[in-house]
Parts: structure tokens; sequence; C-alpha cells
């Protein structure tokens, strides 16, 4: 049987984390009030950032601020293989996961074969999206997400530049 997480649920999703360490690595040595700017969040969850990108190696501190370490730029080599996001009503879940696959979406008919292996591995459901024309869709037209393209495009494609 698993423990529970208990406390509190962050004020910041995996977003805020990636834009922490890509401001780092651009704006470097940067202080944490100046994240607090940029990134929109309070200062306890900046700190709380900042704590987790130290734990992993991923940035040093000293009194001009925070720096991106190696294994940090490394890390934003890497991409983003799974983001944790804020989908709205688009999803079922408490916890909305996207991920970006490139050069399939002529491989996706209505999008219901995903749902049913996302369930099949232990996933509330499944919601798939499809890139077409510059805008996300679900597949082969059968409902419009247009009025959230500019919510989820950013999140996707350029966490960045939210």
């Amino acid at each position: 049987m698993c423990a529970e997480n208990s406390g509190p649920k962050p004020l910041f999703d995996e977003v805020q984390v990636r834009r922490a360490l890509e401001l780092i690595d651009e704006k470097g040595p940067i202080g944490r009030k100046r994240l607090v700017d940029f990134l929109e969040v309070g200062e306890g969850s900046v700190r709380t950032i900042l704590d987790r990108l130290k734990d992993k190696g991923f940035i040093s501190s000293s009194s001009r601020g925070h720096e991106i370490t190696e294994d940090g730029r490394k890390r934003l080599d890497e991409g983003l293989e799974f983001l944790q996001m804020d989908a709205g009503d688009l999803t079922v879940g408490y916890v909305d996961v996207a991920t970006v696959v490139e050069g399939v979406s002529n491989l996706v008919d209505k999008g219901i074969e995903q749902r049913d292996e996302a369930i099949k591995v232990g996933a509330e459901g499944a919601t798939v999206l499809v890139y077409e024309n510059g805008d996300l869709v679900l597949p082969h037209g059968l409902d419009c997400v247009e009025d959230r393209n500019d919510v989820l495009l950013p999140l996707l494609f350029d966490p960045i530049r939210l």
C-alpha cells in the first residue's frame, strides 16, 4: 500500500518549474524576487521551486543569485516528455498531464484507441488533441477547442512564453 502524500498541494506546477530553470539559464545569476515577478507565483512557491532545482543539481546558489549548472543545461536540452498542466473542463482527471507526439496525427482516428490504452494502464481517461493549421482540435473535427488554444498551445509548445 502506498503512503499518501501529506501536506498542502503546491501552488505551482511543472510549467513554472521548467520556466524557472529556463529563466535562470537566460538571466542568471538571478535573485528569488525577480523570479517571483517573472513566474507570477508567491515567494514561498519560488523558494520551493529553487529548493527542488537545487536538490536535483540543476542550479547553484550564491550571494549573486541562482545560476544554472551543467546538469541543468542538459535537462533543458532533453526537452519536455510529460507536462503537468491545468486543462480545465477538457479532462476528467484530478491531475492533467500532456505530452507532444510529433508527426503521427495521421494515425489518430477519433482518439478513442489512445484513450482506451491510457485507461488500460490506469488513467481515468485521456483527451487526444491534434495540432492542425495552427490550432489544437479534437480528431476529425468532432468538436472545437478553439476557445482554449490561447491557453493550451503555449503550455504544450513553448512553456517559457506563457
